[in-house]
């Protein structure tokens, strides 16, 4: 009895020090959605001017993303900023002037950056199911998800049911705006331009993962 209560402990112990040596999760995309009109906006004007301390000043004085308040323009921009920042230039660019299919997906890669846990759940449920020719996507796919990160990330943990319902239901509104998943929970193949393909591998070909398009498809694009 004495040893396995020692393995008990010790392993108790072991996921504790495991649990600090991962990365915190960031939950806070309960704002909206993939945002695209106001997106590509911000893209646009940062692009013309190059500095986004200009960029935020001219859109909250202008109202540029035609908010009633303030505070809600200043919250949306935040959102928007906090995920388009993280494009490569040749992103934005091609953000810029491209077709919505390509603006769509883009916008996606920005959110998957911005998120991690969005980005392991595009890649380890979204792509895996599309992968496995298991063509929908439901609400139990992501709460089996959540559960399973639960066990490792005491943030998720934390979250009340309200906002976890509130995460699961912004997300799959995202992916329905990126034209990922239709309104009865399909999953839509994405369908890249060699232009796409080519500013994603350049930055990182790993977040070809976070869609649903297999190896070979990625390989001919390449």
């Amino acid at each position: 009895m004495g040893v396995g209560i020692l393995i008990k402990i010790d392993m108790e112990n072991t996921n504790r020090v495991y649990n600090l040596m991962l990365p915190t999760y960031l939950m806070s995309f309960t704002t909206g959605g993939l945002f695209y009109g106001e997106s590509i906006k911000v893209a646009e004007l940062y692009l013309d001017v190059r500095d986004w301390k200009k960029v935020k000043k001219r859109v909250l004085a202008d109202n540029l993303l035609q908010t009633r308040t303030s505070s809600s323009a200043a919250r949306i921009f935040r959102e928007i900023s906090s995920r388009i920042t993280l494009l490569t230039e040749a992103q934005l660019n091609l953000l810029s002037g491209s077709a919505r299919p390509e603006q769509n997906y883009l916008l996606w890669l920005a959110v998957c950056k911005r998120y991690s846990f969005i980005r392991e759940f595009a890649i380890e449920v979204l792509r895996e199911r599309f992968l496995c020719l298991e063509m929908t996507l439901s609400h139990d796919d992501y709460d089996s998800f959540y559960r399973e990160k639960a066990q490792w990330h005491e943030e998720l943990e934390n979250l009340s049911p309200s906002t976890r319902k509130k995460n699961r239901s912004v997300l799959f509104r995202i992916l329905m705006e990126a034209e990922l998943l239709s309104p009865e929970n399909l999953i839509i193949p994405a369908l890249f331009t060699r232009e796409l393909a080519a500013v994603i591998a350049t930055d990182d070909p790993s977040f070809f993962g976070c869609y649903p398009i297999s190896k070979r498809d990625v390989k001919e694009l390449i």
